[in-house]
């Protein structure tokens, strides 16, 4: 970064060690990041601080910072009770928010900061490290990985009247007596995972290896009942690729230590520290590097990249709250094993505040092992919101996400911004279903309106799809399709069809592949937090057992996208996506190279009956047997009149 004026101005909240320390001392090094105010609700350190920095604006009161003050983003380095609230201020004031760990205080509490408006970032540095970023690249010369052990251990004796003793903050959970506990378990409230030295580490496994699928944990008890934990193991295993790893926390170590060993095929991998060492797997070592870390540089580049992001510098950044759901579903699940002694299944955690499967009422039921929901459910299964306008009801998925029953289709766009104004016209209307795909080269089209309507971005669902030719490039797709869009995330990603087509020679399958290699890869994507949802389209039920038998193959589609109208309804394939949870969408609802079923007596008495148009009358077929409709149109008056149902 060149000399000069400061790339990005932010406003530092929380002048304690960390705070000070930490992040103004870090920044002061750096040419291309500017801390332009602070704020902190103690006067006295207010005061100390205008006496050393008479030129930054101090503030004791947020509202002040807020009302004088436009930062880029700013940065919460305050006690852990009370980021929700501070994040829910800046927030309102349309201020991003880089954020200290820990993610959240609970499940609950990760979803409700999810919900507002202004772009919230976690600070795990360690996904910035270059130490961590070399070791994730030299992963794959150890084959299939076997085993992973890691510890972080320090010493740590904060005062009496720290945030930390005060708040009953240790390595991982606030301890509670036991009778409490069996209260929380009793009526199965989720205790809050005030973790902090353990959420560092943690955080880079499910980073690294995805989101285990079961924990066991365990903390040493050398204190009275209630008192901070100082020490956690916690046992986990990735079923889907058979890897089992041990993670050991602690702050009563007699040195500070931070390491991760990873065993595979052809050898191991070990970090410690600042040095990674290959060895292969007779012991020799092939390959050692010492790499120099200052702690100025690892802060500077996470500041950078977040203003990298919320400019549309960068496409991306790595620990977006939305993005790091996992690692929350994992501290949760450590949390939980503490509590009841007991091995604990990690559920996923949504972002989304509705209510995921795994905390569904316990009338829920299991259909072939993906839970469904009680409510009102249709022909396939899914259950609706019955209280909502027909356009604007929503279909829950497997997942707990919703998905909006009528959609928009964009396919096939004939001339330039042809999609742009349709999406726009669509938006205005009461559409949030917006669905496109990578073949369609259309993305930056639906991107522009959403990004342009004002419309919280929670609020629009939006569809696309892995082209045919990219199959073994899923995570390139993702990237180029949220760069096209500019969105942070896909609400649902689809396997376009279930052949993969090689780029090189267009007429020919890929060789030595096949789809469910593809449905692996779209699972990571999943994990990294960048797509909610996946599904498949244009699957029959043979390739829908093929990919559900597969054992690396985990999530169950959560869509199948099929071509679906009264001349083509498909009844088996629908029940049989119905018995797995599977919820179907309509594509060509409007069976347009049909003119035959438009003009037959049938749908013309129809039509005189109901007072509607044939369009209407196959979208309403449609979403009556519970299937979700994309139609599409790029005439305002037709784009209105499909979204028009009542009556």
């Amino acid at each position: 970064m060149r000399e000069g004026k400061p790339k990005y101005h932010v406003a530092l909240i929380g002048l304690g060690s960390r705070g000070y320390k930490t992040w103004f001392s870090s920044l002061q090094k750096t040419s291309s990041i500017a801390v332009t105010a602070v704020c902190d609700n103690n006067p006295k350190t207010i005061e100390s601080f205008a006496s050393r920095h008479p030129d930054i604006p101090a503030y004791t009161c947020l509202d002040q910072l807020i009302q004088h003050q436009r930062p880029l983003f700013s940065i919460l380095s305050i006690p852990n009770r009370v980021h929700a609230d501070f994040v829910a201020r800046l927030s309102a004031a349309g201020i991003p928010v880089l954020k200290e760990k820990p993610i959240a205080e609970c499940a609950m509490d990760f979803q409700n900061l999810c919900a507002y408006a202004a772009t919230t970032g976690v600070v795990f540095q360690r996904r910035c490290q270059p130490q961590y970023l070399y070791l994730k690249d030299f992963l794959p010369k150890l084959g299939k990985l076997i085993s992973i052990r890691a510890s972080i251990v320090g010493q740590d004796d904060p005062p009496e009247d720290s945030w930390r003793m005060m708040d009953n903050v240790g390595t991982f959970v606030s301890s509670l007596p036991p009778r409490i506990h069996d209260v929380f378990r009793s009526t199965q409230i989720s205790l809050s995972t005030k973790d902090d030295l353990g959420v560092h580490m943690l955080d880079v496994l499910v980073w690294l290896f995805g989101r285990p699928s079961t924990v066991l944990a365990q903390q040493a008890t050398d204190g009275p009942p209630g008192s901070r934990d100082r020490e956690t193991n916690a046992v986990m295993r990735w079923n889907s690729s058979d890897v089992v790893g041990n993670l050991y926390v602690s702050e009563v170590a007699l040195h500070k230590e931070e390491s991760l060993l990873v065993r595979g095929e052809f050898g191991s991998l070990h970090l410690k520290d600042n040095e990674i060492s290959h060895f292969d797997s007779s012991g020799g070592r092939r390959f050692y590097m010492e790499i120099e870390n200052r702690k100025e540089d690892s802060v500077e580049a996470m500041c950078r990249e977040f203003g990298d992001y919320l400019l549309g510098i960068s496409p991306t950044f790595p620990t977006l709250l939305r993005q790091v759901a996992d690692t929350v579903a994992t501290s949760e699940a450590v949390n939980a094993s503490v509590q009841s002694y007991q091995q604990e299944n990690v559920q996923p955690v949504y972002p989304s505040v509705v209510s995921p499967p795994n905390t569904a009422p316990s009338a829920a039921r299991h259909i072939n092992g993906v839970k469904q929901m009680n409510g009102v459910q249709h022909m396939n299964g899914t259950p609706i919101d019955e209280d909502l306008d027909i356009a604007q009801r929503r279909f829950t998925l497997n997942t707990g996400d919703k998905i909006p029953a009528l959609g928009f289709g964009t396919r096939r766009p004939k001339q330039p911004k042809q999609t742009y104004n349709a999406v726009k016209e669509a938006l205005s209307i009461g559409y949030r279903h917006i669905d496109t795909a990578f073949l369609y080269n259309n993305e930056d089209q639906v991107g522009q309106p959403v990004r342009n309507s004002g419309l919280p971005r929670e609020s629009i669902w939006i569809t696309t799809k892995v082209d045919n030719s990219w199959h073994h490039r899923v995570a390139d797709s993702v990237d180029l399709s949220l760069q096209a869009m500019g969105l942070e995330y896909i609400d649902l990603l689809l396997m376009h069809w279930p052949t993969a087509i090689d780029p090189e020679d267009p007429k020919n399958s890929l060789p030595n592949w096949d789809f469910t290699m593809t449905w692996q890869h779209m699972q990571d994507a999943v994990r990294s937090g960048r797509v909610r949802n996946i599904g498949v389209s244009n699957f029959g039920i043979r390739n829908l057992k093929k990919l559900m038998a597969h054992p690396l193959c985990t999530i169950v589609p959560a869509v199948n996208q099929i071509e679906l109208h009264s001349s083509c309804p498909s009844d088996g394939l629908i029940k049989f996506c119905k018995q797995n949870g599977i919820h179907c969408t309509a594509y060509s609802p409007l069976a347009s190279a049909l003119p035959v079923l438009h003009e037959s007596a049938v749908m013309t008495e129809l039509c005189k009956r109901k007072g509607k148009t044939s369009q209407q009358i196959l979208i309403m077929w449609a979403l009556q047997r519970g299937t979700s409709a994309i139609p599409k149109s790029i005439i305002p008056e037709r784009i209105a009149g499909n979204f028009d149902l009542q009556g």
